[in-house]
């Protein structure tokens, strides 16, 4: 079976062919061409026969158009391609100076950074060396409430460091509050212009005490309020409100803030002072907790030798004292014997040798004398009155009738 070529497909063939005889055919006259005249050329250096070198001489002017349009068209595209190259370059040079700008930007910022901890630590070691007394501790503020002031915080240190509960916290030489909620690693701090906040504060020009607390939950300012103050007391505005040393463990005389203005003596129901707080409770980054604990000072004795010798000091000896009608003991001295006395063989007796009756006196009242051989009890150390009561007895001369 016989297969029929399509027209179309003989012809592209033929003129393919066709093609490819002429390019051939171009091709080998112009090398026969260029060979010729690169032979007289070279005969005419040879020989040094000018007519020779017409050929050259055509060849050059032919050519010469068309080598400056080639020149110009390379030296076009060289220029293009060394743009490119610059551009590249100047874009390379260009990425490596904004890299090396932002480093030298941070850098910049890291300088300014830590020149302003520099700056807050050259306060902070000021302040420390100031209180050493008082065992200050630098802290580091590592959370907070929600809100534009640091009513309430979290620091990074807690008992492990010696902190306990109440212990006053300054910033800038001011109190910013104080400790509670302490735990082994980090403690909270509420601030003085807290709601909850009490402190003990005083007025340094008047020397009057009172209670400085926190407003902040009232009417969103950082403010404090110092209430309990004396009723006939009007401070002046300017005022250094300091700590009293009173109501908490605090050391006395923290700057607390400056009197704003006074509501006392204007309104019955608003007896109380405004503060404005000296510390910055916008910006709280670092604090100094004060472990303040006050020392009991050791008693001195009042003479110059340790050896103290105990003396017995006189004890007060019990004799009996008799009134009429019931037996009666007080505590008396004792008293001393004096030459004026009579002794106990002195003693007057009647002749039967017992002890003199009584003598009345005026006003019924009658004197006993204890008869020498009258009950003693020697637990008590005094003498017992005669058992049996006395009578008195009353004369008929005495007796008289009075008229009704």
């Amino acid at each position: 079976m016989n297969v029929k070529t399509p027209k179309n497909k003989r012809r592209k063939g033929t003129n393919g062919k066709l093609i490819q005889l002429l390019r051939n055919v171009l091709i080998i006259v112009i090398v026969v061409v260029l060979l010729a005249l690169a032979g007289t050329h070279l005969l005419s250096l040879i020989t040094g026969n000018a007519a020779l070198e017409a050929p050259s001489n055509v060849v050059t002017t032919a050519i010469t158009p068309v080598q400056s349009g080639f020149s110009a068209v390379v030296d076009w595209v060289v220029e293009y391609l060394y743009k490119i190259k610059l551009r590249s370059r100047l874009e390379l040079e260009y990425n490596n100076l904004k890299q090396e700008n932002e480093q030298l930007v941070y850098q910049a910022m890291l300088v300014d950074e830590l020149q302003q901890k520099l700056s807050v630590y050259e306060n902070l070691f000021d302040e420390v060396s100031d209180n050493e007394k008082m065992n200050p501790l630098v802290a580091t503020v590592i959370g907070r409430e929600s809100g534009n002031y640091f009513s309430v915080f979290t620091i990074n240190k807690g008992s492990n460091d010696g902190i306990s509960e109440y212990m006053a916290v300054t910033m800038d030489a001011a109190l910013i509050g104080f400790t509670y909620n302490v735990s082994p690693t980090k403690c909270s701090v509420r601030s003085i212009i807290d709601s909850e906040a009490s402190i003990g504060g005083l007025i340094q020009s008047t020397r009057d005490q009172g209670t400085v607390r926190g407003t902040l939950g009232i009417d969103g300012q950082p403010m404090c309020r110092m209430y309990y103050l004396p009723e006939d007391l009007l401070p002046r505005p300017g005022d250094t409100v300091v700590t009293s040393g009173v109501v908490m463990p605090f050391p006395k005389g923290i700057p607390i803030g400056t009197v704003r203005e006074s509501t006392r003596g204007m309104e019955s129901n608003k007896q109380y002072i405004v503060v404005e707080p000296k510390a910055d409770f916008e910006h709280v980054e670092y604090v100094i907790v004060l472990r303040y604990q006050p020392t009991a000072e050791a008693v001195q004795s009042s003479g110059d030798s340790d050896d103290l010798t105990p003396t017995a000091l006189e004890t007060v000896r019990p004799i009996p004292t008799v009134q009429i009608g019931n037996d009666f003991y007080q505590l008396a001295p004792t008293p001393e014997p004096s030459g004026d006395l009579p002794l106990e063989s002195e003693q007057p007796t009647q002749s039967d040798g017992t002890a003199p009756e009584p003598t009345p006196t005026a006003g019924n009242s009658l004197q006993y004398q204890v008869p020498s051989g009258s009950q003693t009890d020697a637990s008590v150390g005094f003498t017992l009155p005669p058992t049996a009561s006395p009578t008195p007895t009353i004369e008929p001369l005495e007796l008289t009738v009075e008229d009704d």
